[in-house]
């Protein structure tokens, strides 16, 4: 919950079966890159008034996401390709935000970072 204040969960955690985020004029994180799943489907439900929640998501898992926004905007960015094979572990993201935002970001953890690209730029590796 982030009322007014700023949330963050990374690392290495384990996702529950249902996972809520209420987040009211405030801003929420969510990093699943290193999370621990069992099989089968987990459900992220989110409730974002005049807020910011910001998930990111390893391309090995599969996610399903069903978020709706009124007066906000509530997006997948695919940075990577996400699997397709049916065994994999799922997580459903659904919710609502009102004024706010909700980001879904598809990141590979081990793609080099900002600083690494422009090192790679200016010495031509």
């Amino acid at each position: 919950m982030a009322i007014l204040s700023h949330m963050r969960r990374d690392a290495d955690w384990i996702l529950p079966r249902l996972f809520r985020i209420f987040a009211f004029w405030g801003n929420a994180e969510l990093d699943l890159t290193h999370v621990l799943l069992g099989p089968g489907t987990s459900t992220i439900e989110i409730r974002c008034i005049m807020a910011s929640v910001e998930i990111r998501v390893p391309p090995d898992l599969r996610v399903e996401s069903e978020v709706d926004a009124v007066l906000g905007s509530a997006e997948v960015q695919r940075e990577a390709a996400t699997t397709t094979s049916p065994g994999t572990p799922t997580v459903r993201i659904t919710g609502s935000t009102f004024l706010g935002s909700i980001e879904i970001k598809v990141i590979d953890p081990n793609a080099p970072g900002l600083l690494e690209k422009i090192r790679r730029r200016i010495t031509g590796a």
